[in-house]
């Protein structure tokens, strides 16, 4: 009968304990830290509160609460579609959750042409729509603060933030864009 080293017994005891040892955290650290996926943003609706030919419709200004966008678009035609798409642009487990919410318009076709329009009098007009937007961005359980980018046609419209301490980063993006003064001068940011 052949005998058993006592070392090797105990060696290979350690490697089994070990191993056992390094299972069970590898199990339980998934169930403990694991971060369930924030769930996808979506756009809620999508909607024209008012259009018609400038001078008949009254502007609002671009504001945005709880998820709620609501804007206007000038020099478009009365009959523009909107549609809108929300996507995040950050990790799950950022700091900063960040989204972007992309407005686009299409604007129809007549006979051919891009229609710009009638009044009451089928005199041409410039248009003028006013926009709703409504979306869902959840707030991920990682993050402390979150930002909400809005754009139109892919240029920069406005940015929106909470935050628990982080700099969301929307200052930023606000000092990319030029600053046009009343004077028709422009002022762009020193970089």
């Amino acid at each position: 009968m052949m005998t058993v080293d006592p070392t090797r017994k105990r060696l290979a005891l350690v490697f089994f304990a070990l191993a056992a040892v390094g299972a069970a955290i590898f199990v339980s650290s998934g169930l403990l830290f694991g971060h369930d996926e924030p769930p996808d943003p979506e756009i809620d609706s999508v909607s024209i509160v008012d259009s018609g030919c400038y001078d008949d419709v009254r502007a609002r200004a671009m504001s945005s609460s709880g998820g709620t966008v609501v804007g206007t678009l000038n020099d478009t035609s009365p009959d523009t579609e909107i549609g809108a798409k929300i996507r995040r642009t950050s990790r799950s487990d950022a700091t900063v959750a960040t989204y972007r919410v992309d407005v686009y318009t299409n604007e129809p076709e007549v006979g051919g042409e891009v229609s710009n329009g009638a009044d009451e009098d089928g005199e041409t007009c410039p248009g003028r729509i006013v926009y709703r937007v409504e979306y869902s961005a959840p707030y991920p359980d990682a993050a402390d603060a979150m930002r909400v980018e809005r754009y139109i046609d892919n240029s920069f419209s406005a940015c929106s933030s909470s935050s628990s301490g982080p700099d969301t980063g929307c200052m930023l993006l606000y000092e990319d864009r030029p600053t046009h003064w009343s004077n028709g001068t422009v002022d762009t940011a020193n970089r």
